[in-house]
């Protein structure tokens, strides 16, 4: 009976420790001493650091300037983005990562030695931070729920990623399979909150803004298995390491660039067309699924309702459960809730009939005390 326990101890015993001059502490932490450690000042190694650096850098500075130069849906708002930052997280992204390259870029100046070098070791820690931020755009975007919950989910994926390259077996394949248990069941979850968003995008009315939307999210969830699979390709022997780092670069730029373009065209797209996405219900419709709307097109007439109190678009009907911006919304009496501009001008008649009371009020006031001056005398 003791038989197996003995065989683990030994297996356990006779694994490479870190005084085993066959394992030896290189890219990514400690490298396998079946696979050959590649040369840090390889031009080709150099190369796509620098290119990289410079997709992701300029990646990030052309996000901040389509989306700090975008003025709202009708175009007079200044400030639009600065007071919604949470559509700033792709620029976050992209700014972290070419902050990363440029580490690797300035450890090849100091020729790959000393501690400039510490940023090569582990080659996953950009991504306890990037990870998780894509993450949450993708969720905020979508207004799907668990935004943080499952963001923080990709950063402990991430974090078991680290402890895998920094360990030697049999941790390091512990710690990795550890991590992949996270990772389904966080890539599960989130695909079936995103698939149950992306039915109701089906209709013709949101055919322009489904298109990036399916780029963002075909890239989102393809090189999510994309990196693990690259490093299982690596452990093994079936790729060498140069052609991983290479490919990596690329997955990097496509799932922080690409991606990032993709889902900033589909936000715009949302708030050009005043499209309301309304909290998820239920990630199972056995009726017919809400499809989402435009609330309002530029270029419809515009007409008042029958009281006369809001505008109402002239042409277009919605139907039943679709989803719109609440400004052409009802409450469940039937009553159409007033969007922020109707009710602003509202506010500012009621406050001309505040201030038009008020001055009857000081006028009275004045008549009162001419009167009690005029009995005193």
């Amino acid at each position: 009976s003791s038989q197996p326990f003995r065989r683990l101890v030994i297996m356990a015993t006779s694994a490479p420790s870190l005084s085993d001059p066959n394992w030896q502490y290189g890219m990514g932490g400690w490298n396998n001493p079946r696979l050959p450690n590649f040369n840090l000042h390889d031009p080709t190694v150099i190369g796509v650091d620098w290119l990289g650096f410079l997709c992701l850098l300029g990646a990030s500075l052309a996000l901040m300037y389509k989306l700090m130069s975008f003025k709202g849906p009708d175009g007079d708002q200044e400030f639009f983005v600065g007071y919604r930052e949470e559509k700033c997280l792709s620029i976050y992204v992209n700014l972290i990562a070419a902050i990363t390259y440029w580490g690797r870029i300035c450890a090849h100046f100091n020729n790959d030695m000393g501690l400039s070098l510490s940023v090569n070791y582990f080659k996953y820690l950009d991504y306890i931070f990037t990870c998780p931020i894509l993450t949450l755009d993708l969720l905020w975007s979508l207004n799907l729920p668990y935004k943080i919950t499952y963001s923080l989910f990709v950063g402990l994926t991430i974090a078991c990623g680290v402890f895998c390259n920094a360990f030697e077996p049999p941790a390091r394949y512990l710690w990795f399979m550890f991590g992949c248990f996270i990772f389904a069941f966080t890539w599960i979850s989130i695909i079936r909150l995103v698939y149950a968003r992306f039915q109701q995008f089906l209709n013709e009315d949101a055919k322009k803004i489904r298109a990036p939307l399916k780029l963002s999210l075909t890239l989102y969830f393809s090189i999510w298995c994309g990196y693990p699979a690259l490093w299982l390709l690596t452990e093994f022997g079936a790729i060498s390491q140069l052609a991983a780092h290479v490919m990596t670069v690329i997955m990097d730029v496509a799932a922080k660039s690409v991606y990032g373009f993709a889902l900033l065209k589909f936000q715009l797209g949302v708030d050009k067309r005043d499209v309301w996405l309304d909290e998820l219900k239920s990630v199972r419709y056995r009726d017919v699924v809400p499809q989402i709307r435009p609330s309002k097109t530029r270029e419809s007439r515009m007409e008042y309702s029958e009281d006369g109190d809001f505008m109402r678009p002239s042409k277009g009907k919605r139907a039943e459960g679709d989803y719109m911006n609440p400004r052409w919304d009802h409450h469940d009496d039937g009553r159409r809730l007033p969007d922020s501009r109707e009710m602003d001008e509202q506010v500012h008649e009621k406050d001309q009939e505040i201030s038009s009371t008020m001055k009857q009020i000081a006028d009275l006031n004045k008549q009162l005390s001419a009167m009690q001056e005029s009995e005193a005398v």
